[in-house]
């Protein structure tokens, strides 16, 4: 039987995507692998789970080198492998973990060892000179190289992380996996047919990445709404919004949802519309979360080029190309929804889960980076 730990910020139930794209990948491991998981939440936040939790469950007593190595050290053989889920931000507050990285750093030179593999959900921050991060982001930048380097496997969401990450590794062999995301807001088997679908759209009030309001977005996205035939939106939010009176569409606002819910609810609908980079589509749990469920998805942006597989008016469309006279056909929509979903099916859980199989049973040699003497 093989087994693993997986090391997170923080475990469910805390709000944290990570966290939950561990416990999914966990569950799809053991269903369909007969891998089976633990996990580690070694982040600066800690909500105590409650009850009795589907996966054995530690929390590092203290975020240091020592801790880390000390953790792995006292528990010799019952590890396969180990798999640093990597978020700068969620190990160390200004998002520079150094103890993070001279642990993993260790344990790679330790003989014998489990199997490393690090997959990076994030890379570097950046920002004007005037910000902390473009200070910070040689120091971010350093700690990501050692922790490639010191990895047996490295896997990350986006094509761009991965071009990033073969320079910073140097790596000739075990090549770095780009797969995006899988949505962690249910996955439907079967969807129900269009022409059962709610004349309905859905938005997130947040993953703004435009730098407006949300009043603005809003009033875009219900104005392009009702020329594509909706009748109602649902804004998904967890605080009040106060919701303009004027807009084009009836806007029904919804508080937190749980996972069941929230399925159901995308499921029903026919529109989304997203004002998150379409540039990290492939790092988002909402986009997944959209493309599961069969949306046809109209994005945001200031160019309507899409990474990671997608394509503008094929996939999704950019709202540059939605012309106020143009007259957009029901059947296009409906065909963009069924091409998302193929996309999706390409990174779905089940893929990535195998996709990590392949990393997982890979035999282990020295670290060629760091064991040289």
């Amino acid at each position: 039987m093989t087994r693993i730990l997986h090391i997170v910020p923080q475990v469910p139930p805390a709000v944290c995507g990570i966290g939950d794209y561990a416990w999914l990948l966990a569950q799809a491991l053991r269903d369909e692998h007969d891998i089976h998981s633990s996990l580690l939440s070694a982040g600066t936040n800690w909500t105590k789970p409650e009850g009795v939790a589907e996966f054995p469950l530690y929390r590092l007593p203290e975020l240091t080198t020592q801790a880390l190595v000390n953790f792995v050290i006292a528990r010799p053989g019952e590890f396969d492998a180990l798999v640093l889920h990597m978020s700068s931000y969620g190990y160390q507050k200004r998002g520079v973990p150094m103890w993070l990285a001279s642990g993993w750093r260790q344990l790679s030179q330790m003989p014998p060892r489990p199997r490393l593999i690090t997959m990076f959900h994030e890379l570097f921050a950046s920002g004007s000179a005037s910000s902390s991060a473009f200070w910070l982001k040689p120091l971010q930048q350093h700690i990501l190289r050692v922790i490639a380097r010191s990895s047996d496997g490295v896997r990350t969401n986006r094509e761009a992380y991965a071009v990033w990450l073969r320079g910073a590794s140097a790596r000739k062999t075990s090549p770095i996996v780009a797969m995006p995301v899988f949505s962690n807001l249910g996955e439907p088997a079967h969807l129900p047919p269009w022409s059962e679908r709610e004349l309905a759209m859905v938005m997130l009030a947040w993953g703004i990445h435009s730098g407006e309001g949300l009043d603005a977005v809003l009033r875009r996205a219900t104005s392009l709404g009702s020329r594509l035939g909706m009748k109602r939106l649902h804004l998904i939010g967890g605080k009040p919004v106060q919701v303009p009176q004027d807009l084009d569409l009836e806007v029904e606002h919804h508080g937190f949802m749980n996972v069941a819910d929230f399925s159901a609810l995308l499921a029903s609908c026919r529109l989304a519309y997203t004002a998150y980079s379409p540039q990290h589509f492939g790092k988002s749990g909402l986009m997944a979360a959209f493309a599961a469920h069969g949306l046809a998805v109209i994005t945001q942006g200031r160019e309507p080029i899409l990474p990671d597989g997608l394509r503008s008016g094929v996939n999704v469309v950019h709202e540059s190309m939605l012309q106020a006279e143009a007259v957009v056909d029901p059947l296009e929509l409906e065909k963009l929804g069924t091409a998302l979903r193929v996309w999706y099916d390409g990174h779905s859980l089940k893929k990535n889960a195998t996709s990590y199989v392949a990393q997982l049973l890979q035999p282990t040699a020295p670290c060629p980076h760091f064991n040289k003497k």
